[in-house]
């Protein structure tokens, strides 16, 4: 693992992470002071930490354009309105601060996770768990698929007449047959679809099992100060 970043300050700004001694690290470019920390989580607790902090952000995001775009008073009301209004404007100022920081903390996030599970095989096996699942959902739906009234094709020609009724259309007297469902699945290929349905499920979960295995893997990732309420580090 790198050297820790010191906590007085980093200077973060929008960014590209590389790796620097095995450790995930964040390069800046234009930049400015900002107190970071350091924290060191595992890569499922780290995705957690990116939802939470998105989640705050939009509410955020949501209260910024209003204070900005949609402050609405009274006319008759008109006490103290310089001072609201600037009370207003700082802590729409202070919450787009917030917004630009978590937005950029997210994305390293991002960052350092992708980095990390191309080095584990975590995006390799997903992709697998994903091919896995969809062999599997065409196996069952063919099995599933399957009814009681079915027909086999040998057994069409030995349908009873019944099955073609009459009906009324226009006044005038047709011939409706009935339609029937060929069984064009032999005994043979849905024995395979179950045995290959069993083995593509066990394979899914095997994977997943190895997934959760490699998100206990962990990583130190620097976090703004600013956002490690919203992120739940706090």
């Amino acid at each position: 693992m790198a050297d820790p970043v010191p906590a007085n300050f980093l200077l973060w700004a929008a960014a590209l992470p590389c790796r620097v001694d095995g450790a995930v690290r964040v390069v800046a470019s234009k930049t400015r002071r900002r107190t970071i920390m350091n924290y060191t989580l595992t890569l499922t607790r780290w995705h957690k930490v990116a939802q939470r902090i998105n989640a705050a952000l939009k509410e955020r995001e949501a209260n910024v354009k209003t204070a900005f775009t949609a402050t609405a008073i009274s006319p008759w009301n008109k006490e103290g309105i310089e001072e609201k209004a600037a009370d207003i404007a700082r802590r729409a100022a202070e919450s787009l601060a917030i917004i630009e920081a978590g937005a950029l903390a997210v994305a390293a996030i991002r960052a350092a996770l992708a980095v990390k599970n191309a080095q584990l095989g975590i995006a390799g096996r997903l992709a697998e768990v994903e091919a896995a699942n969809r062999r599997a959902a065409l196996y069952k739906a063919v099995i599933d698929g399957q009814k009681p009234d079915m027909v086999q094709p040998e057994n069409v020609r030995a349908l009873p007449g019944e099955l073609i009724g009459e009906s009324e259309s226009w006044g005038f007297a047709r011939r409706a047959a009935v339609a029937v469902t060929l069984q064009t699945a032999d005994a043979a290929l849905l024995d395979s679809l179950r045995e290959r349905l069993a083995r593509e499920q066990a394979r899914a979960t095997r994977l997943l099992d190895e997934i959760a295995d490699l998100n206990r893997e962990k990583i130190e990732i620097a976090v703004p100060q600013d956002v490690v309420a919203i992120a739940g580090l706090g």
